[in-house]
């Protein structure tokens, strides 16, 4: 047993495995952490550092617009393989494109999705809670902030749970399809003449 773990291998339980438990892109995961967590931070405790609005405005701002595109751009697609993007077609309307990565050729870490999922999701709660805050003190500056955030984080979340169940229709369709093959398959081996 000692051997097999000092040759890196070991056993796993529940269908784990140690790459699982590691984070396949941890720079990315903690650039997906970081302009979130630091945002709500600077939100929170910028009036101990600075008494003006507008300098704590711009640097909560740029810490969103710098999580936006991070999360939009690059941590979603390294750390689930999804992607999503807003085009606009020539007559002027919108459409939203979703793209997931080939999962026949990439599997997706348990650790990187954790990350990504949690990082996504509990940020827009918590902007919610703030703006709640701001709303009761009528505090209206900084309910601008919280639109903002909500703003830009709410565009993520709307992107990319629209993207996930675009990828797990997907995923239905084409085990459905796979598994009619295989049984259409099956059935014409076992039918008395051929065809």
């Amino acid at each position: 047993m000692q051997a097999r773990e000092e040759e890196g291998t070991s056993l796993q339980y529940g269908g784990e495995t140690d790459r699982d438990r590691q984070c396949e892109h941890p720079q990315v995961a903690f650039f997906h952490l970081f302009f979130r967590t630091a945002a709500i931070l600077t939100y929170v405790f910028c009036t101990w550092v600075s008494s003006s609005f507008v300098l704590s405005f711009i640097i909560t701002v740029l810490l969103l617009a710098f999580d936006f595109w991070t999360v939009k751009n690059v941590s979603g697609r390294l750390l689930v393989g999804l992607r999503w993007w807003n085009e606009i077609l020539p007559d002027g309307s919108s459409e939203w494109r979703f793209e997931c990565a080939d999962m026949s050729h990439r599997r997706t870490n348990a650790l990187d999705s954790t990350v990504f999922w949690v990082g996504l999701l509990v940020p827009p709660v918590l902007w919610v809670l703030f703006a709640l805050g701001a709303l009761l003190r009528l505090n209206f500056e900084w309910l601008l902030i919280v639109a903002v955030a909500l703003g830009l984080n709410g565009a993520n979340v709307i992107g990319y749970l629209r993207c996930r169940k675009d990828n797990v229709a997907n995923l239905k369709s084409m085990v459905t399809n796979a598994g009619m093959s295989a049984g259409m398959g099956s059935l014409m081996r076992n039918l008395p003449f051929s065809i």
